[in-house]
């Protein structure tokens, strides 16, 4: 079983390679994301680099089909 994500990555929100001094590039598990201070996670939370729910993988334009399963 994975570990739950507190804050997902989103690295075509950071294009430039910005960073928060000590936390990844990355996925920030529960365990990692619990251990920084309150106001550097206040910071992850203003990035908009990093969200809380996953990023959508596909958007479809308003009032498109659904895709139809291939088989």
């Amino acid at each position: 079983m994975s570990e739950p994500i507190a804050r997902y990555y989103d690295a075509s929100k950071n294009p430039d390679g910005a960073f928060l001094p000590g936390v990844p590039l990355a996925d920030l598990p529960d365990s990692l994301y619990i251990t920084f201070p309150a106001w550097l996670r206040a910071s992850i939370d203003a990035s908009p680099m990093y969200r809380k729910t996953k990023a959508p993988t596909e958007t479809a334009p308003l009032g498109a089909a659904p895709k139809a399963d291939k088989e």
